[in-house]
């Protein structure tokens, strides 16, 4: 957790700031002596968000704020991060500085993003299943083979998703009473041979 002390003025000057901002490439002096400014690290496309939220936070009074923006390295690397800062007043009720903590979130935000891509391909791959006429079953090996899952087009065959999921219907139910003595020797068959998959 990097530490940091801002003055109001423009681009918002750091006056402290712990030395362990150099796992983002830089160091305290660059920003002691003004080369650098706080606002120079954040990503260009959040510059305007994060000034605009601090402004609101300052002239509403409020005395602290947390964000999650982009910054950039030393090297030019983007890592989010998350913010949260203290808005220090004098008795007249000024901005006298900013009292800042920042924390690498770049893996959580990167972990919610795979999140998110995974469920909205699981969520394409649904619409694909629910509008084909393939219904997907995900069965226990278990006697009967009770199902875990399948695809709610199962209606068009006269059933609803939960007769199977909630145990009241299995799988080899679903099979014709003709064909479950070749259905369960197959399935068998397949599976000592060591097949992942049988038509």
């Amino acid at each position: 957790m990097v530490i940091f002390l801002c003055s109001p003025g423009k681009n918002w000057p750091v006056e402290l700031i712990t030395e362990n901002i150099r796992q983002f490439g830089y160091e305290v002096d660059d920003f002691i002596s003004g080369r650098i400014r706080y606002l120079d690290i954040i990503h260009p496309e959040d510059r305007e968000e994060v000034c605009a939220e601090i402004l609101r936070c300052s002239e509403e009074g409020c005395p602290e704020l947390t964000q999650e923006y982009r910054i950039l390295t030393a090297s030019g690397h983007t890592h989010w991060v998350e913010v949260k800062v203290l808005v220090r007043r004098d008795e007249k009720g000024r901005v006298k500085h900013y009292h800042g903590t920042l924390c690498d979130a770049t893996q959580r935000k990167e972990a919610e993003a795979s999140m998110q891509k995974a469920l909205k391909r699981k969520n394409e791959l649904k619409n694909v299943i629910n509008s084909s006429p393939v219904i997907v079953f995900l069965c226990r090996p278990e006697e009967g083979w009770p199902v875990e899952f399948v695809s709610e087009n199962v209606t068009q065959m006269g059933y609803t998703a939960e007769d199977f999921t909630s145990g009241k219907i299995r799988y080899i139910d679903f099979v014709h009473p003709d064909d479950r003595d070749y259905f369960r020797a197959e399935v068998a068959r397949f599976s000592r041979e060591g097949y992942t998959d049988c038509t």
